[in-house]
């Protein structure tokens, strides 16, 4: 997987046993780049190349950007969509699919069983599982979590749930001592997730980690 922004002359690649770091100090430049990449998550034009085996994939796809570390949201609508849809297919396979069909029955007959005393009949037709597994709500578990153990959760279940991502972390290391910044890029390489750490500061070096620097005056190191 590789990453290009317009106007960034490095290319950004991503592969085993590491993370990337990318430091943008001039201040206009790091809002275009954050704006840029938020517009594009949401599926409209800008200025990040993504591609993958050099062939050139949708950003919005392919890339899952972190604004908000205090707190973390885990349970992002995007992610709770696609966890009842992972849910709904499951009750449709076969190994479930009796079972499945045994609770649309009894949930029908208890209804019907409600609607004795009304001077009509009912019918329920458009029962369907998919309405009652978005009816529990279901979500990925966050108590007894800390903020990483969150933020690995989260990246495990997109990867689970929906495709293997570029995860972009928007001044993640504001938030985080050098220690647990360590263990996450760790974290990340032994589980090769690809990470981009975007960040408007330098701090102190990490491990595990490629770093790029755009300084003030848009030089390049």
């Amino acid at each position: 997987m590789k990453l290009a922004y317009k106007n960034i002359g490095h290319l950004i690649r991503f592969g085993e046993g590491y993370v990337n770091e990318l430091i943008i100090e001039n201040k206009k430049l790091f809002f275009d780049i954050v704006n840029n990449a938020t517009v594009q998550a949401d599926g409209l034009h800008g200025e990040w190349m993504l591609s993958i085996s050099d062939t050139p994939v949708e950003f919005s796809r392919y890339a899952d950007i972190t604004t908000q570390f205090a707190p973390f949201q885990l349970n992002r609508k995007s992610l709770t969509t696609k966890l009842c849809a992972s849910l709904e297919r499951n009750a449709m396979q076969p190994e479930s699919y009796v079972k499945t069909n045994e609770l649309l029955c009894k949930l029908e007959e208890y209804v019907h069983t409600l609607a004795d005393d009304l001077p009509f009949d009912i019918d329920c037709k458009k029962l369907a599982v998919g309405q009652i597994i978005r009816a529990l709500a279901p979500e990925i578990d966050e108590n007894s979590k800390s903020p990483l153990e969150q933020i690995f959760s989260y990246m495990e279940a997109v990867r689970g749930l929906d495709r293997d991502k570029l995860f972009i972390m928007i001044n993640m290391r504001t938030y985080f001592a050098d220690p647990e910044m360590e263990f996450f890029a760790q974290s990340a390489c032994l589980h090769d997730f690809k990470v981009l750490l975007l960040e408007s500061t330098s701090f102190s070096r990490l491990n595990n980690c490629k770093r790029f620097t755009v300084d003030e005056d848009l030089c390049e190191f």
